[in-house]
């Protein structure tokens, strides 16, 4: 999680940061991950990588706990801090812009709920709105209440990160609060005035109250045109759909409660996907949406003399049109430098295709400009699309333009979806994130679907051998064939090795394994090579790994290099799960090649197991070949309802039965020695 968020996930007349915080893409309530992006918990090579190019972090020791101390500490309380008090007024004028005054009374509970909101972050865009901060002051448990002083509200430029890369444009009010302890009530009220639409005659609000949250009491109103078209969607708040009408002015109002916020769940969606939810919309279709991002993003990508120019410099000696097009996307790719900061005239209007090629750096909206104009001067057409990256498989009824965060291209003669903001996806390529994700063809307005994140494209294959002498040491080679998601992210982190942290690099994944020797990386092409595939193999060396003087059993070692699914059950620990969660199709294999010495005898190898349930497969076969066994550990998961679909609650107990015949599969050892030699209990 981020900063303090208000107590809806919220977007009226604007897609992006409402007080700091993405929707909830990328920020969901979920705290661990969910099958659809689960972090495998060993051998993580990422952590390694981070661990080795970052520098340790120096941990300060907890103060023990007397028994006198626990003895005197407080009930736990149900939750760091509360809603006793939202309420959010919109007013949307005759052109579509708006007004929202939004008010909030927070009761922070303890410590950690202090310092989450000892200072508010506001997310606006200056170009396109205004923010006033009404009133905000703190009331401490005595009853006596403290201003914020005007010199404690703070202005700053706001980073834009990759998660929010099509709103670049943005800045924060900061607002720092005083005299903050627990039990204080914290209250703070603002006002946004939209000056202009994102799109013409275009408004929208979207209200999410997480079931992870309390709320006393919230309100949300909606006063608007009696003119102009709402189209709404609501769910889990009292009110309805029907306005009530007061001359030329429409007005609705949904009220919303929950005293007791659920307990936080191993695995979840994002919170808009079940939670309580308001949406309204002047559009009606989202083909609309993309048409309106199409008038200005197409004049844009005008083919002009300098574009035709470079496309021609780039496609040089390139007669085949598909190579033409990777040309290009590699060109852009590798030279449009990603940078999400304001760099055009506001909201969602990207910056011309000559001005992207002179400067050389763009967001992603610059970024699917210039490539569309690269194309279309050699005669291959394309599309900006709307994406939600990493949003999820649902699209609302609703046409609001929170949903979509990013923008890519789309290819239609060669039916290819391209980012040329990750300079690590290969031609065809694209990062886990924006696969399986609801996407706008602004070209025609088309709703389509990215390809899904499944097994064609995510299946990670590891092999290791490991080859034993009679001392107990051992040698051994990791390989691995990390699929395209994977191949990105080995890019992302290889980009990062040098001479200068290499070695350590090195030593760390040996650690991380628990052997005590040396390693070797050896890379397989160049991480910024995007002409070619690139992989990576380990060679190690370890003393003193196991004593053959005894008789023994042996669990699979740990592949150096390479992350395993051993760890998986740790991921649905918990009995049950109350909230949908994201699910995805997924596959992975890990082969172990373990030859021992010939003066070692092998007593006995594991049965092999096959599981099969509603959620996936998993298979452990073991087979020995005079001094080695193999042994193929195999899980594949499935999206049970489909790639469009999110798995239930109910479907969670299918994934921990899974997972936990997992975790049984990984205990079986290989037993080894000479049992003439065991001393008996007599």
């Amino acid at each position: 999680m981020t900063r303090p968020s208000p107590p809806a996930v919220r977007f009226a007349s604007a897609p992006a940061a409402r007080h700091g915080r993405r929707r909830e893409t990328g920020d969901h309530l979920r705290p661990s991950p969910s099958p659809r992006t689960a972090v495998w918990m060993r051998g993580s090579l990422w952590g390694v990588l981070l661990a080795a190019t970052c520098g340790p972090a120096m941990a300060q020791p907890a103060p023990a706990a007397t028994a006198q101390g626990a003895a005197a500490a407080t009930p736990e309380v149900a939750n760091n801090y509360s809603y006793v008090r939202y309420r959010a007024d919109y007013e949307v004028r005759d052109d579509a812009s708006s007004v929202e005054t939004d008010e909030y009374e927070l009761l922070l509970k303890t410590k950690a709920g202090v310092d989450k909101f000892s200072q508010v972050r506001l997310s606006y865009s200056e170009k396109l709105e205004t923010l006033e901060v009404l009133a905000a002051y703190a009331i401490t448990p005595d009853g006596l209440r403290h201003d914020v002083p005007a010199d404690k509200i703070y202005t700053q430029e706001s980073y834009s990160s990759a998660s929010a890369a099509m709103y670049a444009d943005r800045k924060v009010k900061v607002v720092v609060f005083p005299n903050l302890m627990p039990g204080t009530r914290l209250v703070y009220r603002v006002r946004r005035t939209q000056t202009v639409p994102y799109f013409p005659g275009y408004f929208s609000l979207w209200e999410t109250f997480s079931v992870f949250s309390q709320y006393d009491d919230a309100t949300v109103t909606l006063v608007a045109p009696r003119r102009m078209p709402m189209h709404l969607y609501t769910r889990g708040v009292q009110g309805s759909d029907t306005p009530t009408i007061d001359g030329g002015q429409a007005r609705w109002e949904w009220r919303y409660s929950r005293r007791e916020p659920m307990k936080s769940q191993n695995w979840a969606a994002a919170t808009w996907e079940f939670s309580p939810t308001v949406m309204a919309s002047s559009f009606r279709r989202w083909s609309q949406m993309g048409q309106a991002y199409q008038r200005s993003s197409g004049v844009a990508a005008q083919v002009t003399p300098k574009v035709r120019a470079r496309a021609e410099q780039i496609t040089a000696g390139i007669g085949d049109r598909r190579a033409q097009a990777a040309a290009l996307y590699e060109w852009v790719a590798r030279n449009i430098r990603y940078v999400a900061v304001y760099l055009g005239n506001g909201g969602l209007e990207p910056n011309s295709a000559d001005s992207i090629l002179d400067n050389h750096y763009g967001d992603c909206k610059d970024h699917t400009v210039v490539l569309e104009a690269l194309l279309a001067a050699k005669g291959i057409a394309s599309t900006p699309v709307l994406i939600g990256a990493e949003g999820g498989p649902t699209l609302p009824e609703v046409p609001v333009l929170g949903r979509f965060n990013h923008a890519i291209t789309y290819l239609p003669e060669f039916k290819l979806y391209v980012d040329s903001t990750n300079p690590y996806a290969r031609f065809g390529q694209l990062p886990a994130g924006d696969l399986g994700v609801p996407v706008l063809h602004t070209a025609d307005g088309t709703v389509a679907r990215t390809p899904p994140n499944d097994a064609r494209v995510n299946l990670y294959q590891a092999e290791a051998d490991y080859r034993f002498a009679a001392d107990g040491s051992l040698s051994g080679t990791t390989r691995l064939d990390s699929g395209q998601i994977g191949e990105i992210g080995l890019r992302t982190m290889f980009v990062q090795l040098n001479a200068q942290n290499r070695t350590r690099i090195e030593e760390s994944i040996l650690a991380t394994s628990g052997f005590d020797g040396s390693g070797e990386l050896v890379l397989q092409g160049a991480p910024q090579d995007l002409s070619r595939p690139f992989g990576y193999a380990y060679r190690f060396r370890a003393d003193d790994y196991v004593d053959f003087g005894v008789v023994g059993g042996m669990s699979l070692p740990l592949m150096p290099g390479a992350d395993s699914v051993r760890g998986v059950y740790s991921t649905a620990s918990a009995e049950r799960n109350l909230t949908p969660f994201y699910c995805n199709d997924n596959a992975r294999s890990e082969t172990y090649r373990l030859t021992f010495p010939d003066s070692v005898p092998i007593i006995a190898i594991p049965t092999d197991t096959r599981f099969r349930n509603a959620a996936g497969e998993y298979t452990a076969t073991w087979v020995r070949d005079g001094q080695t066994v193999t042994a193929t550990h195999t899980l594949h998961r499935r999206a049970i309802h489909g790639p469009a679909a999110l798995c239930q609650p109910q479907d969670y107990a299918a994934f921990r039965e899974l997972y936990q015949q997992v975790r049984r599969g990984f205990r079986g050892q290989i037993l080894y020695g000479d049992l003439g030699r065991m001393q008996t209990g007599h």
